[in-house]
């Protein structure tokens, strides 16, 4: 069974499981683990920020960025299709009691407009904006290019906001982009990113900033229940995933691209525009029952979610190899001869 989901349900590879059982391991919550230590330090340095924080999840590790940036009562500036507002369980309200200041424009993430238009907007019947929350890559297949991000991020400062990136798919942007990890970045005051999406570990983020914002996330943390013990073993697996699972990320964006290209000559229509890292996003045609394709699918091997707004989605990742494309294409050429 091949699983297109999502790039969160790889299986660690038998090489990182021998690296996480040979890890050296201690507390952490007594900061005596020295594999996690090792992360933590590997991580600042790669990202260009003083300080790292392993955590359990990309949500734990945004919400503790909002956490430390924001005061009960602030507004936290985002795009509505931030993963921060569709996905997080509305958690920025309960756990940093804050308003989420929610953006709706055409192009589908925050730009220097959708700031100006709330500029001076320090008035006693509004929640006062402390932090603006980017997102890159996007979660529809997209990444913001860097001049764009630059601009959002250099005119979030000037207005005062602190700004949190999320980066769950980070270094899908930067090998799409060709562009160093530190330019991918900029000048954000915090950084997350995800060590269980493609780069295949088997959980676990990392939440990069200030020395004394991680000394406030690692507290927050603790409070939330994610003090760790004897992470090493964790770390140990996303050690591994910045070593040798980076620049492969080149074949996952092939493969979708390949994905895309059959998916075309077949007759589907397939958001072309999105294509972008390794997703691909395409619709079924008119007379295709989609309960039935999907079925039919997993009669085939092969697992998909199904669709968000007429749009399915199908990724690429470390367990997605020449042969389950070449399964894939052979299921959507069957389909193709029954119709």
């Amino acid at each position: 069974m091949f699983d297109f989901r999502s790039d969160t349900v790889t299986k660690p590879t038998q090489a990182m499981r021998a690296y996480m059982m040979d890890a050296e391991v201690g507390d952490d919550v007594y900061e005596d683990d020295p594999t996690l230590k090792q992360l933590e330090r590997h991580v600042a340095h790669l990202t260009g920020f003083e300080d790292a924080l392993f955590v359990l999840s990309g949500t734990m590790g945004n919400q503790l960025a909002i956490m430390c940036h924001t005061q009960k009562g602030d507004g936290v500036l985002m795009h509505t299709n931030a993963h921060v507002n569709r996905y997080e369980v509305g958690a920025i309200s309960l756990l940093s009691s804050v308003y989420p200041q929610l953006v709706h424009n055409d192009v589908g993430y925050l730009t220097t407009n959708d700031l100006h238009k709330y500029r001076g907007l320090d008035n006693i019947h509004f929640p006062k904006i402390r932090c603006v929350v980017v997102e890159n890559a996007l979660g529809d297949g997209r990444v913001v290019s860097i001049n764009e991000m630059n601009d959002v991020i250099q005119q979030a400062h000037s207005d005062g906001y602190k700004v949190h990136m999320d980066g769950a798919r980070l270094f899908n942007v930067h090998i799409a982009l060709n562009a160093p990890l530190k330019e991918v970045i900029g000048q954000s005051d915090s950084l997350m990113f995800c060590l269980s999406k493609g780069l295949g570990a088997p959980l676990g983020s990392m939440l990069c900033g200030s020395k004394s914002m991680i000394a406030q996330a690692r507290r927050y943390r603790k409070m939330l229940g994610g003090g760790i013990r004897q992470g090493g073993i964790l770390a140990a697996a996303g050690l591994y995933a910045l070593e040798y699972h980076i620049d492969r990320l080149v074949e996952d964006h092939k493969r979708a691209d390949l994905i895309a290209h059959h998916l075309v000559q077949t007759g589907y229509e397939v958001r072309l525009s999105h294509r972008d890292i390794n997703m691909v996003y395409f619709k079924l045609q008119p007379h295709h029952n989609e309960t039935a394709w999907l079925n039919d699918a997993k009669d085939f091997g092969l697992l998909l979610s199904p669709s968000t707004q007429g749009w399915l989605r199908l990724v690429t990742h470390l367990d997605i190899n020449d042969e389950a494309i070449m399964r894939f294409v052979q299921f959507i050429k069957a389909q193709k001869q029954l119709d």
